[in-house]
C-alpha cells in the first residue's frame, strides 16, 4: 500500500467515532428511567418496566440494557410485566391493550385486543403467568392467553349478567381463581366447566359492607392475601380456610397507607407503599421495614427477592434499586430526563434545553415544578426546586430560548415568576416585577406571567408579559428595561404567548384565546412610545384567529400555524408601509382534489431546517417534514409508523450542526437524525460519518460542515465519479452506492465540495472496508 494511502487509512480508522453521532434515519428516545412500575426476574437478569421501556440488568456481567420501541417493543404505555418460567418468556401489557411477548430477544406482538372493538378502556392491569397460559387482568375483564401459540384463547366477562368489570389483579390457588375487581372479590373454582361464564364467578363478601373494591391479590404460602380499598384506606385480608381475616400487623392504623403492590417472593410477603416496603415471612410474622435510602424515602411500586435473596425495588422516583447484603443501595438508571414532561424546546451548540411546564387553553397554570431539563453531549441534567433555591417558588417554565451569543446561557419564560436567566451552573438571575418592567397580572397582582422570549441581532432580549397593560418588554444589553403598551390592539387581560423576530426586526406575538397576532416594530429603543403596531386576524388572511405557532424561513417568509391549518405572509416587510398585506393559504393536492394545507389540523410548532424545508408539529397527526414550499410531503411520523410516543406533538427543535430533530410530545421527547443541517458561507469542521464505512453497514453516509447547498462529487482515487449530489443545507447525504447502484469496493474515496460560483471549496476522504 502506498505510504500516503496507508497514512490516510490509519487516520480514518482512528477517527473519533463518538463524534460521528447517531446515523441518519435513526431514532433516539429521551424518556425517564426513574419510574419503575413493575419487576420480573428471569434466569439471567432482573427486568424493570417503566411506562416507556424495559431496563434489563444482567447479573452475570452487571451490564444494563434498554429495550424500547426503537429496539423492538411495539408500543409505549407499559402497564404490566410478567415472566413465564415454564416458557422462559416475558409478557408485556400496555395501556391500550397491546401485548408483547419477548422470547430469545425476539418480540412477538399480539395486537388482537388493541384492535378489538371493546367499549371503554383496554388497559392491562396485571399479568399472571401459569404453565402454558397467561391470564391478563384488564379494565373490562380477564384475557386468557395461549403461550404456545401466542393467541388469545378467550375473554372472561365476569360482571353482572356477563357485563364488563374492571379487574385489577389475579391470584390462583390450588383450587380457586381469585379476581380483584372494582366491585369486590370474584372467586371461581379451577374445575369450573367454563370460566368465561360469569355464573361460575361468585362474589366473595369480605366485610359485608357495600361498595368495597379489591385492588390487589396474591397467593403466599397457601394463603390468599388481598387488599380491600375504600374511602377509609387500604385494608389487607387473608383467607384462613374458614373466612377472611383482617391482617393488621401493627398497632398503628395500617390501613391509612395506600398499598401499591403485594407480592410473594422467595418465601417472603412484600407489601409496597409510597412510603416503605414491609417484609413478612411465611407465617406472616414481621421481618423488617425498608423505608429510607441515603438521600430520600422509598416510593415502591413493586418489590421482589431474587434467587440470591437480594431485594430489588421498583421505585417511582429512583428507578430500579438493588439492596446489597450490607443494606446499601445501588440505583440502576439510564440517561434520560427526570420526567417525561416537555412543553417547549430550544437548542444551540449541541445542547438541548427542555421547558417541562404547561398552561391550559384558557391560560391557567398546570403547577409544574420540574424546572428545566438539559441534554448535553449524551447526558441529561436538570435544575429544579430541589436543586436550585431560586426555583422554589417558580411554576410552569413554558418557553426556553438559548442565547445565540453565549451557548452556555438561556432565557426561560415562567408562567408564574417572570423571566429566568439560566447558565450551565444554575439560575444566574431572575427578572420579575421587582427588578424589571415585567408586571404581575392586571388588577389581580398575583403572577408575573411570561409567555415567550426572543433575542434580536443587537442582543436585545424581548419578552411577552401576559394580562398586563404593557405586554411587551425588552431588556437591552446594558441590562436596562423598556416596556410597550398593547392598547388599542389588545385589552389588559389579554393572554399573550410566544414571540418571533423576523429578518426586518419586526416582532410577531401570538395572542391566545382567538386574539390572532400582535405585530410590532420599534423605531428606536430610546423611548417607549416611538413604535408601530397592528393586529392581524382572519381579516388579513389567517385561517383562524386561534394562532399557535410562528416561523420565519430562509427567504424571510412568515409561516403561521393555527387551529385550522397554515398561512404564509410572503411580504412581511410591507406590514407597515400601507401596501396590501395578507397571508396566503397553500393549496395542495388531496386525492386528486385541491385543498388547503393542514386544513383540519392544529399546527402547534413550525421549524425550518437547514435546507429551508419545514417541520410541522400537529396536535393529532404527529409531525410532518414538507418541502420548502410545503407542497410535497417528505416525511410523516406518528405513533403507528415510528417510535413517536404520541400524535400530539407540542414543539420541535433541530440541532443545527447535526440535523438531529427533537420532538416534544405530551408523552415525552424523542429525536430523529434527519438529512439537513445548517450551512454556512464557508466550510467549517467538515466531518464524514460513519467513517470508516465497515462491512455490513447499509445506511446513509453523511458529510456535514459544508457551505450552504454545496455541490458535492465523490470519486475514487483515480478520479472516477462515484456519486454526486447537492447538500441539504450544510450536509450532503450518500446512500453508499455508486452510479450503477452497487456498493463500492474497499478503498479511500475523495469528497469534493464547492459553492455555486466555485470560490469556496473543500476535499475530504471516506474509507470503505468490505
Amino acid at each position: 500500500m502506498p505510504a500516503v494511502l496507508f497514512l490516510a487509512v490509519f487516520i480514518l480508522l482512528h477517527n473519533d467515532t463518538a463524534a460521528q453521532g447517531t446515523a441518519i434515519g435513526q431514532w433516539r428516545l429521551h424518556l425517564p428511567s426513574t419510574n419503575i412500575i413493575a419487576l420480573a426476574e428471569t434466569p439471567q437478569s432482573l427486568i424493570g418496566a417503566t411506562p416507556y421501556a424495559l431496563i434489563r440488568y444482567d447479573r452475570a456481567d452487571n451490564s444494563i440494557e434498554l429495550f424500547d420501541k426503537v429496539k423492538g417493543l411495539s408500543d409505549f404505555g407499559i402497564t404490566s410485566l410478567a415472566h413465564a418460567p415454564a416458557r422462559d418468556l416475558l409478557i408485556v401489557g400496555y395501556e391500550n391493550g397491546n401485548i408483547d411477548i419477548i422470547k430469545d430477544r425476539q418480540v412477538i406482538n399480539i395486537p388482537d385486543l388493541r384492535m378489538a372493538t371493546v367499549m371503554g378502556s383496554k388497559r392491562i392491569n396485571r399479568i399472571h403467568a401459569a404453565a402454558d397460559k397467561a391470564y391478563l387482568a384488564c379494565d373490562f375483564g380477564i384475557i386468557e392467553l395461549d403461550l404456545n401459540r401466542y393467541l388469545i384463547n378467550d375473554t372472561y366477562y365476569i360482571g353482572s349478567q356477563g357485563g364488563q368489570l374492571k379487574v385489577y389483579d389475579l391470584a390462583i390457588s390450588a383450587s380457586h381463581f381469585y379476581a380483584a375487581t372494582s366491585e369486590g372479590l370474584r372467586v371461581a373454582g379451577l374445575d369450573a366447566p367454563n370460566l368465561a361464564d360469569y355464573r361460575n364467578w361468585q362474589h366473595a363478601m369480605i366485610t359485608g359492607m357495600p361498595g368495597e373494591q379489591v385492588t390487589l391479590a396474591a397467593l403466599h404460602q397457601g394463603r390468599v392475601i388481598i387488599n380491600l380499598s375504600n374511602q377509609q384506606g387500604d385494608f389487607l385480608y387473608y383467607y384462613d380456610g374458614m373466612g377472611w381475616q383482617l391482617f393488621d400487623p401493627f398497632s398503628e392504623n395500617y390501613a391509612v397507607y395506600r398499598k401499591s403492590n403485594i407480592r410473594s417472593s422467595q418465601g417472603y410477603l412484600l407489601i409496597s407503599t409510597r412510603h416503605w416496603i414491609d417484609i413478612f415471612d411465611g407465617d406472616l410474622a414481621f421481618v423488617r421495614r425498608v423505608q429510607h435510602y441515603p438521600d430520600g424515602g422509598v416510593r415502591s411500586q413493586d418489590a421482589i427477592f431474587d434467587r440470591e435473596q437480594l431485594l430489588w425495588i421498583g421505585d417511582e422516583a429512583e428507578g430500579l434499586v438493588r439492596e446489597h447484603p450490607d443494606r446499601t443501595y445501588e440505583f440502576i438508571r439510564l440517561p434520560g430526563p427526570r420526567t417525561a414532561n416537555a412543553f417547549a424546546l430550544g437548542s444551540n451548540s449541541g445542547r438541548l434545553w427542555v421547558a417541562p411546564g404547561n398552561i391550559s387553553r384558557g391560560g391557567s397554570n398546570a403547577w409544574n415544578q420540574d424546572g428545566i431539563f438539559i441534554f448535553d453531549r449524551g447526558k441529561w441534567s436538570s435544575y429544579s426546586r430541589w436543586s436550585v433555591d431560586q426555583l422554589i417558588d417558580v411554576w410552569d417554565i413554558i418557553r426556553i430560548r438559548p442565547d445565540p451569543s453565549n451557548p452556555d446561557r438561556a432565557y426561560a419564560a415562567s408562567w408564574s415568576s417572570g423571566l429566568l436567566e439560566i447558565n450551565t451552573s444554575g439560575v444566574e438571575k431572575r427578572h420579575d416585577h421587582t427588578n424589571s418592567t415585567l408586571r404581575r397580572r392586571f388588577e389581580i397582582d398575583d403572577f408575573t406571567r411570561v409567555g415567550g422570549v426572543a433575542i434580536d441581532r443587537r442582543k436585545n432580549v424581548w419578552v411577552t408579559n401576559s394580562q398586563v397593560q404593557r405586554p411587551l418588554s425588552v431588556m437591552k444589553p446594558d441590562g436596562q428595561w423598556l416596556s410597550f403598551p398593547g392598547s388599542p390592539h389588545m385589552a389588559p387581560n389579554q393572554v399573550v404567548g410566544n414571540i418571533m423576530i423576523d429578518q426586518s426586526d419586526q416582532k410577531w406575538v401570538i395572542l391566545h384565546q382567538g386574539g390572532g397576532i400582535f405585530l410590532f416594530r420599534e423605531n428606536n429603543l430610546d423611548s417607549d412610545n416611538d413604535f408601530q403596531a397592528r393586529r392581524l386576524t382572519t381579516q388579513h388572511g389567517l385561517p383562524s384567529n386561534e394562532v399557535y405557532s410562528l416561523a420565519a424561513d430562509h427567504n424571510g417568509y412568515i409561516w403561521v400555524g393555527t387551529a385550522e391549518g397554515v398561512a404564509v405572509f410572503y411580504s412581511p416587510a410591507r406590514a407597515f408601509t400601507g401596501e396590501a398585506f395578507n397571508a396566503q393559504r397553500i393549496v395542495v393536492d388531496q386525492d386528486g382534489f385541491g385543498g388547503y394545507l393542514f386544513d383540519d389540523e392544529t399546527i402547534q410548532a413550525i421549524v425550518v431546517d437547514g435546507s429551508n424545508k419545514k417541520w410541522f408539529a400537529t396536535a393529532r397527526s404527529g409531525a410532518f417534514l414538507l418541502s420548502a414550499d410545503a407542497r410535497e410531503t417528505i416525511l410523516h411520523f406518528n405513533a403507528n409508523n415510528s417510535p413517536m410516543p404520541s400524535n400530539n406533538v407540542l414543539d420541535i427543535s433541530i440541532m443545527e450542526h447535526t440535523g438531529e430533530v427533537f420532538f416534544a410530545t405530551d408523552k415525552g421527547v424523542v429525536s430523529y437524525r434527519a438529512m439537513a443541517t445548517a450551512g454556512g458561507t464557508t466550510h467549517s469542521d467538515v466531518l464524514a460519518y460513519p467513517n470508516p464505512v465497515r462491512p455490513g453497514y447499509n445506511g446513509y453516509i453523511a458529510i456535514r460542515g459544508l457551505v450552504t447547498n454545496a455541490f458535492v462529487k465523490i470519486t475514487d482515487i483515480a478520479g472516477n465519479l462515484v456519486f454526486e449530489t447537492v447538500a441539504e443545507g450544510g450536509q450532503a447525504v450518500w446512500n453508499g452506492q455508486d452510479l450503477s447502484g452497487r456498493r463500492p469496493g474497499s478503498g479511500v474515496y475523495l469528497v469534493f465540495s464547492t459553492n455555486s460560483d466555485g470560490t469556496e471549496t473543500m476535499v475530504t476522504k471516506i474509507l470503505f472496508i468490505n
